[in-house]
């Protein structure tokens, strides 16, 4: 019998976010279209060996671009990147300023999937991966 794969995101837990960033920075709570969010949710978790940058491009894509929500949807598009790329041990090295100007751009022109890895890729970094590496190599010094 085949394992079940854990999903990389629910869409209530996108739903939890989205309503966490309206009650702490305001706006209009409530959900346009859910049929965007399960198309997504659904869309990244049938592609097991698609990367990690694909699936949050796809899902940034769909909230930021698609509008399920009636309001924080950019908001909201950019904490699920933030929050599935910490949990797998990313963090973003763009500015505040250089975040911003991605996605508001991805808002207003939208982008393809493989422009949005690319700058993912571009902009994030493995955490501790140095650290990791000397400390490897300082064990086996001594």
């Amino acid at each position: 019998m085949a394992r079940r794969r854990k999903p990389l995101i629910t869409v209530e837990e996108i739903i939890e976010i989205h309503e966490r960033i309206i009650e702490k920075y305001g706006g209009e709570s409530g959900i346009l279209n859910r049929g965007i969010l399960e198309f997504a949710v659904d869309w990244v978790n049938i592609h097991p060996r698609k990367s990690i940058f694909w699936k949050v491009a796809v899902l940034m894509r769909e909230i930021i671009s698609g509008h399920p929500f009636v309001d924080g949807n950019k908001r909201t598009g950019f904490e699920v990147a933030d929050t599935i790329l910490k949990a797998k041990g990313y963090k973003f090295t763009a500015s505040e300023d250089e975040i911003l100007e991605f996605i508001l751009e991805l808002a207003m022109k939208g982008k393809d999937t493989e422009e949005i890895v690319k700058w993912l890729k571009s902009n994030t970094k493995k955490v501790g991966v140095k650290d990791a590496r000397r400390k490897k190599k300082k064990e086996k010094e001594e």
